[in-house]
C-alpha cells in the first residue's frame, strides 16, 4: 500500500465510512462500519470506534493526520463543532473557510479535525453536506444533496448563498414504519413501475395543499382493492419525492438544471422526477465527491 498521508472519515449518525489517501489524493484504502454517532455517547466511545476502524491505518502510518466531517461535530457527537454562517465563506473558498473554523479534539490516534456545518438566518443547517460542496467543484447552480434531510443549494461564485432542508427521507421512514399506510406496504418501490412513480408524482403537481388527502387515498386504494400494496409502495415514494422537488421550485423558480451529489442507487429516482418537471439532472457519485471534499478542506489546514 501507498503511503498514507491522510485519513477521512465521513462520520454520519448511523455509519462510519473512512478513507485513506496517499499524498497525490488518491483514496488507496476505504472501509465502513455501522458506528454512527448516534449509537455513541461519550469520549471514550468514540475514541474505541476510531481505532477500531483505523487504527490499523495509523498504526502503521503514524504520520497520517486525521479529519472527519458529518454528524460527529453536532452537539450529541464527539465534540460539537458548531456552524459558520452563509457570508463567511464570501471573501475566501468554502474550504479555507471551513478549514478555518474545524474543531481538533485529541484521540488515541492523534489530533481529529472535526469540520464545521454551515447555517442560515432563516434558520437552516446542514452537516456533512458543506464537505460535499467543496468537494464538488460546482461554484454556480442549484446542487441538490438526498439523505434523511435533503439538501436544496443555491451557489453563486463559489459560495452557497442560500439552501433549503427537506424532510423527505425522514418522512419516508416515519409514513413506511409508523403509520396506518406504511402498515400496510410491505414491498420496497420500484423504480421500473413507471405508471406507478408518475402516479405519486402527478399527486405531488396538483398541489402540497390536499397533501394529507392525498396520503390516505393511498391507504384506502391498498383497503380497498382498487390498488396492490406493490403499486402503492411506489405511488408514495414517486408523492414524496415530487413533494420536495415541487417546494424547491418554488424557493428556486429558475431553475432548469441541477448537480444531484447522490448514491447510483438514488440516481435514476431523481433523474426521472426532475424530468418530470421540466428540470434536467447531472449525477456526481456521492461518495467521490465527500472524498474530494474532505482532501481539499485538509489541504487548507
Amino acid at each position: 500500500m501507498s503511503e498514507i498521508v491522510l485519513i477521512g472519515l465521513d462520520w454520519g449518525s448511523t455509519n462510519l465510512r473512512a478513507f485513506a489517501y496517499n499524498a497525490r489524493g488518491e483514496v488507496v484504502d476505504r472501509a465502513e462500519f455501522s458506528s454512527g454517532a448516534l449509537t455513541l455517547v461519550g469520549a471514550a466511545q468514540f475514541d474505541d470506534a476510531l481505532v477500531a476502524v483505523v487504527g490499523e491505518w495509523a498504526k502503521r502510518h503514524p504520520a497520517a493526520r486525521l479529519i472527519a466531517c458529518g454528524m460527529v461535530g453536532a452537539k450529541s457527537g464527539w465534540r460539537e463543532a458548531g456552524y459558520i454562517g452563509l457570508g463567511d465563506a464570501t471573501e475566501s473558498g468554502l474550504a479555507e473557510a471551513l478549514a478555518a473554523h474545524v474543531v481538533s479534539v485529541d484521540t488515541s490516534l492523534g489530533p481529529l479535525a472535526i469540520i464545521p456545518g454551515i447555517k442560515s438566518e432563516e434558520p437552516d443547517v446542514m452537516r456533512g453536506e458543506e464537505t460535499q460542496l467543496v468537494g464538488s467543484g460546482v461554484s454556480e447552480g442549484v446542487i441538490v444533496l438526498p439523505g434523511t434531510h435533503c439538501k436544496w443549494v443555491n451557489m453563486n461564485g463559489g459560495r452557497v448563498e442560500s439552501f433549503a432542508t427537506f424532510y423527505t427521507g425522514e418522512m419516508n421512514s416515519l409514513i413506511r414504519g409508523h403509520s396506518s399506510v406504511g402498515a400496510l406496504l410491505k414491498s420496497a418501490p420500484d423504480i421500473n413501475d413507471i405508471a406507478a412513480y408518475e402516479m405519486g408524482l402527478n399527486y405531488a403537481r396538483a398541489g402540497a395543499a390536499t397533501w394529507l388527502h392525498d396520503l390516505f387515498v393511498l391507504r384506502a386504494s391498498v383497503v380497498t382493492g382498487q390498488r396492490t400494496e406493490a403499486f402503492v409502495s411506489t405511488v408514495l415514494a414517486g408523492w414524496l419525492l415530487g413533494c420536495e422537488i415541487s417546494a424547491a421550485l418554488t424557493m428556486y423558480p429558475d431553475t432548469r438544471s441541477v448537480v444531484l451529489v447522490a448514491s447510483p442507487a438514488l440516481v435514476p429516482w431523481y433523474e426521472q422526477a426532475t424530468r418530470a418537471f421540466g428540470v434536467s439532472c447531472e449525477a456526481l457519485n456521492a461518495e467521490q465527491v465527500t472524498t474530494r471534499g474532505l482532501w481539499r478542506v485538509a489541504q487548507c489546514l
